[in-house]
């Protein structure tokens, strides 16, 4: 084979396993929603409680980044992320098979794994994928966590009902297992590379420390968490209290803004073809915009703000991302840069579903919490576009 022809199944390989390890990135957090009931029942706790299943992972993904850039040190990113899909596929199996005690404690698990995913993937882009295509395989990345979110919503349920709810849940480890494999081979073709590149000497480790640049991508990337997880957590509420629709009807629109999430992910490679990344970010921004206003002033087109609302969330994703992986630099310091930015972001945006609830409750309506949802989607079209601004002065490398 030629060397163009290793490159291409090289690249081809990694983009795979990309793909499979993001559909594990998200996928277990989803698969208990839609048998929330009978979780419930089975583990005989409130609704509160059951909501800490998804608080926890949450808390980790912004506490627990420090451990990716620790653990990629030491066994390299390939093997950390082995790591990774390792603790999504043992976190996956244990919530289903004990008590509660348990299930909190394998979502814990699950969390602290999927942060290193989290943490990791832009790095392997940036040492990997050369710089054309970077934005791709990040829109591959989000592409693959939209569907595994879709998927495993659609399908969990009637799995439940074949198989019971702790099958149906423990049964989206299979994927793990696929990707794991994937990732072994990569790990086996990284290490062949290492063996057979020339010796070089190591440059001098510079610790990271956040620039200007850095603190407004983490401030885009905490405005688009804060957003999405306010409106995912909370929207069908919404519709259900302020327009009377059944929870059929209303969860269609959250169903709507997740596929809207795969079509913004799709979209915005082809647009920085032709675009500037500050003018991509700047229509990202808008449609994210556009869904709050919509809710707030007409909320009877809310299918119409959940479909712009979903290409923002997806886009918005894959934007933010992309920007990492380019500015990064080397591998390593796109990883410390990473674990920077979902570390603000997470731990605030953990906070983003029980406040977004707890003012709804105090104002005894939902204008005051989509008022909160507004402002922070404002702020990812402000700081979104002041950090591709600001990433467009630096030289590509």
């Amino acid at each position: 084979m030629s060397a163009a022809g290793r490159d291409r199944l090289r690249i081809g390989l990694l983009i795979a396993g990309i793909a499979l390890l993001a559909f594990q990135l998200r996928s277990p957090l989803v698969a208990l929603a839609p048998v929330a009931a009978e979780a419930q029942r089975g583990w005989a706790i409130s609704p509160a409680a059951f909501g800490l299943l998804t608080t926890v992972p949450l808390l980790c993904f912004g506490l627990a980044t420090p451990i990716a850039p620790w653990l990629a040190r030491r066994v390299g990113i390939e093997g950390a992320i082995e790591v990774c899909i390792g603790g999504i596929v043992v976190a996956t199996v244990l919530r289903s098979i004990d008590g509660f005690g348990v299930a909190i404690a394998a979502v814990v698990l699950l969390g602290l794994a999927i942060t290193i995913g989290n943490v990791l993937v832009p790095a392997v882009i940036r040492r990997d994928v050369p710089a054309r295509g970077r934005a791709a395989a990040t829109s591959v990345y989000s592409v693959a966590i939209n569907v595994g979110t879709v998927i495993t919503s659609v399908i969990t349920v009637p799995l439940a009902a074949l198989l019971g709810w702790r099958v149906a849940v423990a049964a989206w480890s299979v994927g793990g297992v696929v990707a794991a494999i994937v990732w072994l081979v990569v790990l086996r073709r990284a290490r062949t590379e290492a063996r057979l590149a020339l010796p070089t000497t190591a440059p001098a480790r510079v610790p990271f420390r956040p620039d200007g640049l850095a603190v407004v991508i983490a401030v885009a990337f905490t405005a688009q968490s804060v957003s999405y997880y306010g409106v995912t957590t909370w929207l069908p509420t919404l519709l259900a209290d302020e327009r009377g629709y059944s929870p059929a009807v209303a969860g269609t629109a959250s169903s709507v803004f997740q596929l809207g999430g795969i079509v913004g992910a799709i979209v915005v490679p082809l647009l920085r073809l032709r675009f500037r990344p500050r003018t991509v970010i700047a229509v990202i921004g808008v449609l994210w915009v556009s869904l709050p206003v919509v809710l707030l002033v007409a909320p009877e087109h809310f299918v119409l703000g959940s479909i712009t609302g979903g290409i923002a969330q997806g886009g918005g994703f894959t934007a933010v991302f992309t920007i990492i992986a380019e500015v990064g630099g080397d591998a390593r310091r796109t990883t410390a840069l990473s674990a920077f930015v979902q570390t603000c972001s997470y731990l605030v945006a953990a906070a983003a579903p029980p406040v977004v609830g707890a003012l709804h409750q105090l104002a005894g309506n939902w204008t005051v919490p989509m008022l909160v949802v507004l402002g922070s989607t404002i702020a990812f079209l402000v700081f979104g576009v002041l950090a591709a601004t600001l990433a467009s002065r630096r030289a590509p490398a």
